[in-house]
């Protein structure tokens, strides 16, 4: 019997077509570029994966195909043909000429410049166009990112100084078919939730157009400040003093944490990007980052929607050498330095180990105070620095490890350590504590860089104790939880030139904004036992799967 497959190699025949290279992965399968072998006519090939298009679901995905393949918009992928191969539903799209928003932010990257406001305006708009044909035709994308943009550029007239921008958006009913929670994990666990709005991030989520339009927000502000906005962001104009101060209104509503504070549709938004290139504000800009004037050429275009790959964070160079620059450089190159790792590679180590545990790959992070943080405000924490770590395990939550539970606290640090060798596991250092919680961006916060003590954060720490998982945005970008907030934690690492102490980290000692940073970290006496302090587990990545205690025999 046929077994389905999603992985294929160059040359590799998929029914008539050729497979020439991966393009994506994503929680809807696996694309290729592929090349009919009949007409040598290239295409975008898409294997879905089983547990979306299975045998009994045949029926329902072809009905969601052919709804999807009507929607006709210039600036969206169009969709081809629903086929199979053996056990396994594939579709094909139009291939197109250009590569993805991501690869294009990378680029302005290397050569040390953002987007000037016209370039991003152009694209934006373009996204937004699209996603109001989707809107209508009544698709809601809710993962929309960089990734998921194909762009080819162009440019015209005079010492070729026109910037010409054609976009297309791949959007799709299947994308429905992927459960909320699988779409949720998938994003926290590459680092890209700072893309899905704050309602599609809890555990009854619920989407409207307004999500697509706070992602789509969200792409604006990367695409002008070269990085996206995570936590308390700081408006668009301290970034970029040349840009005018609308554009700094037109974020506020765009990402607003209340759906019912965002525009209400992709028109509005589009309007009001536009209404940039007709007011003072926007000439006074010109004459300092020099954005040309005059209403902005909307080419038709589009955007692609395919897949959650890795998020990036962009140094933006300014020829300084301020302390925030120099963290961002740092940043740059320590997440360019980190391993790819797929979703099916992941899953696979994940089924080495027990439940509720995140995977943290082999690689550097930014240990310590970030060049921004005062050291007035910190003490004599050191500056940061570069520290390597191999791959391991690290519990998603504070003992027990089980959302919705309160962590267990009171227990001093020997019953900690117990605790987690009767699981097959090991107390976490504190590199490998601060590494999970400053995430792949390294942030000061497992949320961000910005203090936030709001309640759908991790609350003030300390005196704030609440049950393991219940604030959605009390999450690090390696999936991991409750770590700026709540309990503190003791740790493995035994501070030198000391006897009987080890450190303790998260939480907070009075003072939140300090205590609940992922660098921050105080050494207790391993007899305390205070009720505020909890603790979670590690494993080494390659160590093999603990034998339940009632499975051991006993020694004879």
């Amino acid at each position: 019997m046929a077994t389905s497959k999603l992985e294929f190699s160059r040359g590799d025949r998929i029914a008539s077509y050729e497979v020439v290279d991966l393009l994506d992965e994503s929680p809807l399968g696996l694309t290729y570029r592929a090349k009919e072998v009949k007409n040598g006519k290239y295409v975008r090939l898409t294997v879905l994966r089983p547990s979306i298009a299975g045998p009994a679901d045949e029926a329902d995905v072809r009905a969601t195909f052919e709804r999807s393949q009507s929607l006709q918009h210039p600036g969206i992928l169009q969709l081809l043909s629903l086929e199979r191969h053996e056990d396994t539903l594939f579709y094909t799209a139009e291939d197109f000429e250009g590569n993805t928003l991501r690869s294009l932010l990378h680029e302005y990257k290397i050569a040390g410049k953002p987007f000037n406001l016209k370039e991003a305006a152009q694209i934006t708009s373009q996204i937004l166009e699209a996603l109001s044909a989707t809107h209508e035709h009544g698709t809601i994308l809710r993962a929309l990112r960089p990734e998921h943009v194909l762009v080819h550029i162009r440019y015209t007239g005079p010492r070729q100084a026109n910037f010409v921008a054609r976009t297309r958006l791949l959007t799709n009913g299947l994308w429905e078919r992927i459960p909320a929670g699988t779409l949720a994990e998938d994003e926290f666990g590459r680092g890209e939730a700072q893309y899905m709005a704050p309602e599609l991030r809890g555990f009854e989520p619920t989407a409207s157009p307004r999500a697509d339009l706070y992602s789509a927000g969200i792409i604006f502000y990367e695409m002008l400040t070269g990085t996206a906005p995570i936590g308390t962001f700081q408006r668009p104009t301290q970034l970029r003093p040349d840009l005018p101060k609308r554009v700094n209104d037109i974020i506020e509503l765009a990402i607003a944490g209340a759906p019912e504070d965002r525009y209400s549709q992709a028109a509005d938004l589009q309007k009001d990007i536009t209404r940039l290139f007709s007011e003072p504000d926007a000439s006074a800009s010109n004459s300092k980052g020099g954005i040309s004037t005059g209403i902005i050429g909307l080419a038709v275009g589009g955007v692609a929607l395919i897949a959650a790959v890795a998020v990036i964070l962009y140094a933006v160079s300014t020829g300084g050498t301020s302390p925030k620059d120099q963290a961002e450089i740092l940043r740059g190159d320590i997440l360019s330095q980190t391993p790819d790792v797929t979703a099916d590679e992941r899953e696979a180590i994940l089924a080495r180990h027990p439940p509720n545990m995140a995977y943290i790959p082999p690689g550097p992070f930014v240990s310590g105070r970030l060049q921004f943080e005062e050291p007035g405000d910190y003490g004599s924490e050191p500056l940061a620095e570069v520290v390597e770590l191999p791959a391991y395990m690290i519990d998603l939550f504070e003992f027990p490890n089980n959302p919705g539970r309160m962590p267990t606290g009171g227990l001093s640090f020997a019953e900690a350590e117990t605790q987690c060798e009767s699981a097959g596991k090991r107390l976490c250092t504190q590199p490998e504590w601060e590494k999970a919680c400053k995430g792949t961006l390294n942030t000061v916060y497992a949320y961000g860089d910005f203090y936030d003590d709001g309640p759908d954060f991790c609350g003030s720490g300390g005196s704030d104790l609440f049950e393991s998982g219940s604030r959605a945005a009390c999450k690090s970008r390696w999936g991991v939880f409750d770590q700026s907030g709540g309990h503190r934690e003791w740790t493995a690492t035994q501070p030198e030139g000391t006897t009987g102490r080890s450190l303790v980290v998260g939480g907070s000692r009075g003072v939140p904004r300090r205590g609940t940073r992922c660098a921050f970290s105080v050494d207790e006496n391993i007899a305390l036992n205070q009720e505020g302090i909890s603790f979670r587990c590690c494993r080494d990545a390659d160590a093999p799967m603990p034998v339940p205690a009632d499975e051991i025999a006993p020694p004879e």
